[in-house]
């Protein structure tokens, strides 16, 4: 089991090289180079949907692997609870 920070991971650097060269950035220009941009879409909107498949495929691979992101485990759900935001301006 490694502990892989999301840098190494999107940049291929220490840990991350095991996912891939260039890490997941690395894979999603290798993917807009080889396929293009689909017509009808904005390219940051394609890159933006590239670089999610791409860190989803990654985040398998370390699941297969038994490696996690530092930090972050499956034992800790994702808060998606939002925060009080006072009001100092009225």
């Amino acid at each position: 089991m490694a502990q892989i920070s999301i840098e190494e991971l999107y940049r291929g650097e220490g840990g991350g090289e095991k996912y891939g060269a260039g890490g997941i950035m690395g894979a999603v220009i290798k993917d807009l180079f080889t396929n293009g941009i689909p017509d009808g879409y904005d390219g940051l909107l394609w890159i933006e949907l590239l670089t999610v498949k791409h860190t989803l495929i990654t985040a398998e691979k370390m699941k297969q692997e038994g490696d996690f992101v530092s930090g972050m485990t499956d034992a800790e759900p994702l808060s998606l609870r939002e925060e009080e935001v006072s009001d100092d301006n009225a």
